[in-house]
């Protein structure tokens, strides 16, 4: 007796309606499982292996026991995506969605959004959110996945800190996932549940800011009452053009925030200074400020540039 592969990996996951189609019994499965050939991660779901389930395999197993309406949602779809983001792995209760899981020894949790109304309990490595947003879903592997920008904005939506807000935002914009507009639209659908954060971080991101870096040098120019700058500004040099995260272009100055505290190699520092230098060529005063003093002396690092550019 043996399970259908289910996917291009190889992996081979079913629910029990499906083996049961296909002419097995329910004795034969139990049997299966009793017997360590097979295992039941979710109740009516079985894997024809015993030891850890793969990611893929945990995210097959979550989908099939929540059903047809549900999709990877929140951290799991960020990661199926390919965005910097982890699964949770250490959290006793997730965005306050209640429960019986617990984190399974090879992996993190596996979080999927189904509508409101679907009571459906968290279990396992499974952790079920309800929405009653409409889920549009995307496809990853032959998976259900809720687009990138509806996985940032419910992940923002949740987390306490704002860096991880900006951080979220940040990484689906830069990897080219979705666009401001994606983000905007999922936002507003939060209704009451939009944070503050997440206002502030989705309103940067429509000024042309595209880093926690350029979120943080913002929130030092706003302290020392500095005057907007463009963000993202290109500057036109002999050498090519250029890209500063603020410019202010009547005074000629420039800012921008370094999140990187060394260079990965002697090319990468050489290609650094030719660029500093070809924008200070071009007449242009470039100040530029460590994320780290950004946040620690954020009124000292605005006061620099308040007398040039007030």
């Amino acid at each position: 007796m043996r399970l259908p592969p289910i996917d291009h990996h190889g992996q081979q996951v079913a629910p029990r309606r499906v083996l049961l189609a296909q002419g097995n019994s329910n004795y034969r499965l139990r049997t299966a499982v009793a017997a360590g050939r097979w295992q039941e991660p979710l109740p009516g779901v079985f894997v024809s292996h015993s030891g850890p389930l793969t990611r893929i395999e945990r995210w097959h197993a979550a989908l099939c026991f929540a059903g047809a309406a549900a999709a990877l949602s929140h951290r799991s779809a960020l990661v199926a995506w390919q965005a910097r983001a982890e699964e949770l792995t250490n959290l006793r209760r997730a965005a306050g969605v209640r429960g019986d899981y617990a984190v399974p020894q090879e992996g993190g949790l596996v979080e999927v959004t189904v509508p409101q109304g679907h009571h459906l309990r968290s279990r396992g490595f499974l952790v079920v959110h309800q929405s009653r947003r409409p889920i549009a879903e995307g496809v990853v592997d032959g998976l259900r996945v809720c687009p990138p920008a509806r996985a940032a904005v419910d992940v923002a939506a949740t987390v306490a800190r704002r860096h991880d807000v900006d951080h979220v935002v940040a990484d689906v914009l830069q990897r080219g996932l979705c666009t401001v507009a994606d983000l905007e639209r999922e936002a507003a659908l939060l209704g009451r549940r939009l944070t503050p954060g997440l206002r502030t971080a989705v309103a940067d991101a429509r000024r042309g800011m595209r880093s926690v870096g350029e979120a943080d040098l913002r929130r030092a120019l706003l302290l020392a009452g500095v005057p907007e700058p463009e963000w993202g500004a290109a500057i036109e040099t002999p050498s090519g053009t250029f890209f500063v995260d603020a410019f202010w272009r009547r005074t000629r100055v420039a800012a921008e925030a370094d999140g990187a505290a060394f260079h990965l190699s002697a090319s990468d520092w050489s290609s650094d200074l030719g660029r500093q230098n070809a924008i200070q060529g071009a007449g242009v005063r470039l100040f530029r400020f460590p994320v780290r003093r950004l946040r620690t002396e954020p009124l000292a690092c605005g006061r620099e540039l308040l007398r040039l550019v007030a």
